[in-house]
């Protein structure tokens, strides 16, 4: 059963008669978690929430503020019971999708619902990317300076500077994301970012519904594919809880997929390219597209028509500039792929020289890619194998860059690729999470403390500051 429904045949009812408890208990542990998660992070201003450095005003603590106000000030307490929590999570979510099948459709959209609402309310968690999409904005529809040619420290006293960061970088987000955030400026700062927060949990739940239309067009069951998308926890407490950008990514890579489902390659490959108009990223799906649809020819040109459209926009609005992303990949987080294999080889981390061996070996499992689904091989899967190659080829990784795979993983058929989208986000999960930055740093080890690592820590802090 289980073999079928990876494979996108449909489920007996008899086996749904037969709902296994225990996919109930995953859930309501799901729930559960991620509610004392979204509490406790916001009790008072902590790591745990960077931009509370600035201060803990309520409009960006939220309605919980204060309602876990017994727990401990240590910062290894902290470290440890956030982490552990998301760990906690990442259990019940496999289990939840080993177990999909037997997962009533309420249960599952209503733990989705509950999960989606709670992180909404919540403070943004470990990272400042909501706050510095509206420096950005307001740097741009404000203070009149270009945010691909100008940092935000051109303009200090801006009410979102201390509450951001990267203020010595120019924006490396794309222009379709750049302009969306635009009319937010117009706004106070509380209610832009209540509205980013609204807008990208909205977002998110639109592109659930299409992962949802997708896989019943392609004749899979729907909600084995919207739960690995919905309930992953990094998505929830990084994407959902940290309002960013990658849920109109996913909401993109979403749109295309269910638009090629339903026989309209030209929609679904420009909607490819305005996802990578979001992030360059969600690019490298769009060739597999244009190889899987059934009319290549109009799923060329609609890509091309949405290619120019984009162009005129983004010249029209920033003229040659564009994303900084020469100085993001320059950078390199200390646990991730490359910098491991930097480290065992003695280098102390991610060399030029892994760079380019990383990113001849992602261009060379692309091209495989590409030649298996030129011969035939389903284009999602691909796609999706293409993307997880990405994600794995970065030396700087974030934990919500897990989404980029998800929609592909969810809508492809293949159970291997599944568990590989799995195995994934317990890596990032893992090097990622407060915790293990935290026990790196007390034995000084790894390879952020190196000489190599400590360089890029200088760098990373000057462009943070």
């Amino acid at each position: 059963m289980a073999r079928s429904v990876a494979m996108g045949a449909a489920v007996p009812r008899e086996a749904i008669r037969r709902a296994d408890p225990l996919a109930g208990v995953a859930l309501g542990g799901l729930v559960a978690l991620g509610a004392l998660l979204a509490v406790g992070t916001a009790a008072r201003p902590s790591f745990l929430v960077p931009p509370s450095r600035a201060g803990f005003p309520d409009w960006l603590a939220g309605p919980f503020h204060g309602l876990a106000s017994f727990l401990p000030h240590d910062a290894a307490a902290l470290n440890y019971g956030f982490s552990g929590l998301l760990a906690a999570m990442l259990v019940c979510y496999v289990v939840v999708v080993a177990r999909a099948w037997s997962v009533p459709v309420v249960w599952g959209l209503g733990a989705i619902g509950v999960l989606y609402a709670v992180f909404l309310l919540a403070p943004p968690q470990l990272y400042t990317d909501a706050l510095t999409y509206l420096d950005y904005a307001r740097l741009g529809a404000l203070h009149g300076l270009n945010p691909y040619a100008h940092f935000p420290a051109a303009v200090p006293t801006d009410p979102t500077y201390a509450f951001s960061s990267w203020h010595h970088l120019v924006s490396p987000y794309g222009p379709a994301f750049t302009l969306l955030t635009y009319p937010l400026a117009g706004l106070g700062v509380p209610a832009a970012y209540w509205t980013l927060r609204a807008v990208t949990v909205a977002a998110s739940l639109c592109a659930l519904a299409l992962v949802w239309r997708a896989a019943e067009r392609w004749g899979r069951p729907p909600l084995p594919a919207v739960l690995l998308v919905g309930l992953n926890p990094l998505v929830l407490v990084y994407g959902v809880g940290g309002a960013h950008n990658d849920a109109f990514v996913v909401l993109g890579l979403a749109a295309g997929a269910a638009a090629l489902a339903a026989g309209r390659p030209a929609r679904g490959a420009a909607a490819l390219v305005v996802a990578g108009a979001v992030k360059l990223s969600a690019l490298a799906a769009l060739p597999f597209a244009l190889l899987g649809a059934e009319r290549r020819r109009r799923a060329v040109v609609g890509a091309a028509v949405a290619a120019a459209a984009v162009a005129a926009v983004w010249l029209g609005a920033f003229g040659l500039h564009g994303p900084e992303l020469r100085a993001q990949a320059r950078l390199e987080t200390s646990l991730s792929v490359q910098s491991l294999a930097g480290f065992a080889l003695g280098l102390g981390g991610a060399t030029d020289g892994v760079r380019t061996a990383f990113q001849v070996g992602l261009g060379v499992a692309l091209l495989g890619l590409l030649v298996a689904s030129w011969r035939g091989r389903p284009w999602l899967a691909m796609a999706g194998w293409g993307m997880l190659a990405v994600v794995v080829s970065l030396s700087w990784q974030m934990p919500w860059y897990v989404a980029w795979v998800l929609p592909l993983a969810a809508l492809a058929g293949d159970r291997r690729l599944r568990w590989a989208t799995v195995a994934l986000s317990a890596y990032l999960l893992i090097a990622l999470a407060p915790a293990t930055g935290y026990l790196l740093d007390r034995c000084r080890c790894g390879p952020s403390h190196t000489t190599l690592g400590r360089a890029q820590l200088h760098e990373m802090r000057t462009l943070l500051h």
